[in-house]
């Protein structure tokens, strides 16, 4: 599931916070305009959203309120250069759970957005080893390591199919959809992945049939 849909038409100031949001990592789906990001959150579920309010198309406003009129929780926060305390009234009254006011600190962003985020919770798959999905982590032997998203997004799948064989094929199909990736580069997350399970878990390889994850 991708974590945050963001509504923002401004590519500059778009491209600098999906660069930001990206580094912690969160996942980030980006749309320029109001009716597109209707459509899209009827289509996907998301654990946050991130919205400008003047946009092409139906504003932010209208859209969240839409979206808590149709039974949606999933917070929210604005992001508007509309500063005057009638449009923060306007907002909160929409169903906001935050409201910034342009311009604003990135790091002071990131830390509005965790506070919203579903509380942080480990995955114990046995005694020994653990993953944590709002960090990507994986924790072996005691031993942690913060994995890059698509690699924790891999072991997340294998973890969720455990000793069952899976082909490459279907795992691509299944995590990354139009996103494709190669083969070669498939090959080498699980090479990086099976460094972190040393120990805990393996990753077997049967030629012809595929990959199954299983616990030591």
């Amino acid at each position: 599931m991708v974590d945050i849909l963001f509504l923002e038409d401004d590519k500059l100031l778009a491209h600098s916070v999906i660069e930001e949001l990206e580094e912690v990592p969160y996942s980030v789906d980006w749309v320029q305009e109001g009716d597109d990001a209707a459509q899209i959150c009827y289509d996907r579920k998301y654990k946050l959203y991130l919205f400008d309010v003047n946009v092409p198309g139906i504003n932010g406003f209208e859209l969240l309120c839409q979206l808590r009129e149709s039974g949606d929780t999933t917070p929210a926060i604005f992001l508007t250069s509309k500063n005057q305390i009638e449009d923060l009234k306007q907002g909160f009254e929409v169903g906001a759970d935050d409201y910034i006011k342009k311009p604003f600190d990135l790091h002071e962003l990131l830390i509005r957005i965790e506070s919203k985020m579903p509380k942080n919770h480990k995955l114990y798959l046995s005694s020994e080893l653990a993953i944590e999905a709002l960090t990507c982590r994986v924790i072996c032997r005691d031993k942690e390591k913060k994995l890059p998203l698509k690699e924790f997004e891999l072991l997340e799948y294998f973890c969720k199919n455990q000793n069952s064989f899976l082909s490459p094929y279907e795992i691509i199909s299944a995590l990354y959809e139009e996103k494709t990736i190669s083969i070669a580069t498939f090959r080498t997350y699980i090479k990086n992945i099976k460094r972190h399970l040393e120990g805990c878990a393996e990753i077997e390889n049967m030629k012809g049939v595929g990959y199954r994850f299983k616990l030591l």
